[in-house]
């Protein structure tokens, strides 16, 4: 969940709201965004789910570039 701050920045979404629409506690946004490794498997799917639903996409990273995120286009 590196990309974590980015996916909520390209949302457009504060800590408190992303805590909301996931159904976690904002301590459990900042601990993912510290990159603390002690947080619920169950907690991080379902701040993931809360972003995808927002419309961010993760990438996973490989030997040529790190994880990266990116919105879905809307359709036109």
């Amino acid at each position: 969940m590196s990309a974590l701050r980015a996916a909520r920045a390209l949302a457009g979404l504060s800590q408190d709201e992303l805590a909301a629409l996931a159904g976690v506690s904002r301590q459990i946004i900042v601990r993912l965004e510290k990159g603390e490794s002690n947080v619920l498997v169950d907690a991080i799917e379902k701040v993931r789910d809360a972003l995808e639903g927002q419309g961010v996409v993760f990438i996973d990273g490989n030997a040529g570039h790190g994880p990266a995120v990116a919105m879905v286009r809307p359709d036109r």
